[in-house]
């Protein structure tokens, strides 16, 4: 494949020489002939088994070698595969000194590979940095308390969700170039969840926005997924951009506590414990006076709390 294009400007010129044997020039230019077409004999024929899988293996191969991302010699690779392949040639190197050349390989690729990304991180930094700078200066644009910018595109006038409660939504996630990485509206499904379970940059956003609210909201990388990102979808220091429908706020109802019929119970008591000095005085008094006579009569009163007592329980229990 490396040398076709050698091959058909060569061959031609071999034929002319050839042809024209070195004697004397015609007296009439001959007419141009058309250089005969050469045949590619690496091209496989496909309907052949063998060149099928050959060809795929080489496409296999291929593959590899592209995702290598440090300068490689590729006439010197092929020469290794017809090295390696054919018993009359020569194989160069020794298995212990290819697999030491290999971990030398795997070393390089990684070393590029964090430098690559690295540089990626910080572009991406310094674009996000420029375009919020660029975004505050509208000024339909506004901002969180911790940094998440916004635009409101529909007001509802429902209630505000706070941490503790669940929301229903419609979105749209994007990276700043535009690329869609997830949309709740496209699978017909809005998303459920408590607000305190999401990234921060939401957890801000949701808590300005009203049931019925629709905003277009620019979320830093630092409110975000960070320098980690969420590979290979959402790369390092990514600014994330959604479009947040919020459609329902499902507040947190707090648990019944018994202190709310306490009040009720306790009432009772108080009752309960008047009616004891009423017994009490109700027996010293007849005590000075005529104690036999009034000593029948005190047990009524006593009989009357009690039966208001029994009276209070239902009460109490709701």
């Amino acid at each position: 494949m490396k040398f076709k294009p050698i091959f058909s400007v060569v061959l031609p010129i071999c034929g002319v020489l050839v042809a024209c044997g070195g004697g004397e020039k015609p007296a009439v230019e001959p007419a141009p002939v058309a250089a005969p077409v050469v045949a590619d004999s690496s091209k496989p024929d496909l309907s052949n088994a063998v060149d099928r899988y050959s060809y795929a293996l080489g496409m296999d191969l291929g593959k590899a070698v592209a995702n290598v991302n440090v300068p490689l010699n590729i006439p010197v690779l092929m020469g290794a595969i017809k090295d390696q392949v054919d018993s009359n040639r020569l194989v160069l190197m020794s298995d212990s000194a290819s697999e030491s050349a290999l971990q030398d390989l795997l070393l390089q690729m990684q070393k590029k590979k964090e430098a690559d990304d690295k540089a990626q991180a910080q572009k991406a930094l310094d674009e996000q940095t420029k375009f919020f700078a660029e975004n505050a200066k509208d000024t339909t644009v506004k901002k969180t308390p911790k940094g998440v910018q916004y635009k409101m595109l529909k007001a509802g006038a429902g209630i505000s969700p706070k941490t503790g409660d669940k929301v229903q939504v419609h979105y749209v996630g994007s990276l700043l170039d535009g690329t869609e990485f997830d949309n709740s509206v496209k699978r017909g499904e809005p998303l459920e969840f408590p607000v305190d379970a999401v990234i921060e940059g939401w957890q801000d956003l949701l808590q300005v926005m009203k049931e019925g609210d629709k905003v277009k909201a620019w979320i830093p990388s630092a409110l975000a997924y960070g320098e980690a990102g969420v590979p290979p979808m959402i790369p390092a220091n990514a600014m994330l951009v959604f479009e947040v429908e919020l459609l329902k706020v499902f507040a947190e109802v707090p648990a019944i506590d018994s202190a709310a019929v306490a009040p009720v119970a306790p009432a009772a008591e108080p009752a309960k414990a008047e009616a004891k000095p009423a017994e009490k005085k109700a027996e010293a008094k007849p005590a000075e006076k005529k104690p036999e006579a009034k000593s029948a009569e005190a047990v009524k009163p006593a009989a009357k709390p009690a039966e208001q007592k029994s009276a209070e329980k239902p009460a109490a229990k709701k």
